[in-house]
């Protein structure tokens, strides 16, 4: 059964013009055990009443007195208006682990994930925990968003891949402001997919973001050949 956590916030940064990352410090209990991939469902009391969201846990578990959550802020939206109007300190009530989008064990494959925006909250948990571990398989992350300001975790990503040399780090701009603003590869995971990822058999294919967004990219990825067994996906 799922527990029942009391955190405070503990920090906020402003990940984009419209993602902002919690980092929220357990109380009671203190401590949390999941495996990276899994989400936990935030309470959020609207006129009296709560209402339930869940978050994938964007922290590894190493770090199990904490749990970071990435959220877009959407105008009007019970959870956002709620969230956006902490400051660190505030208390928040949690439950959790909840999930299955976990890697698959054993690793004796090369993780290929493609994540868009807040997708990559998931991933981000899971590239840590991998990397943590001493994983000596080469590690993809393709992370799509629509604008260069808008690339989440970018100079985490840009420093993981500095330090460990399996780490590939691929991001994705569909509608970069101009071409003096982004240098980097430009439409979308698909597109990054067939330029970075050949030969499938040792490989499996983790996708994480909008329900539409996830359907087209599982649909691309069954096209360019890969196999609907070697593909996880979890949809919002």
């Amino acid at each position: 059964m799922a527990q029942r956590y009391k955190a405070v916030v503990e920090r906020i940064d402003q990940l984009s013009f419209n993602v902002k990352a919690f980092r929220l410090r357990l109380q009671d209990p203190s401590t949390i055990s999941f495996a990276p991939g899994q989400f936990i469902i935030a309470h959020v009391p609207k006129n009296g009443q709560v209402v339930k969201r869940a978050y994938s846990i964007a922290s590894p578990p190493q770090e199990g007195s904490v749990v970071e959550l990435c959220l877009q802020i959407v105008e009007g939206g019970a959870a956002s208006t709620y969230f956006n109007g902490l400051t660190p300190g505030a208390a928040v009530t949690l439950d959790g682990p909840h999930g299955k989008f976990t890697v698959v064990q054993p690793l004796d494959y090369d993780p290929v994930f493609l994540a868009m925006g807040t997708g990559v909250a998931p991933f981000r948990s899971m590239i840590r925990d991998l990397l943590h571990q001493g994983c000596r398989r080469d590690i993809y992350l393709l992370l799509g968003v629509r604008f260069e300001h808008a690339i989440l975790y970018h100079q985490e990503f840009l420093g993981l891949a500095k330090q460990h040399a399996n780490f590939h780090y691929v991001p994705t701009v569909s509608r970069p402001t101009s071409p003096q603003a982004w240098a980097g590869d430009v439409g979308h995971v698909q597109d990054s997919f067939k330029r970075h990822i050949t030969g499938y058999a040792n490989k499996r294919m983790y996708v994480c973001g909008f329900l539409q967004i996830v359907k087209e990219v599982v649909k691309d990825l069954t096209a360019l050949g890969v196999p609907k067994e070697r593909v996880y996906y979890e949809e919002w």
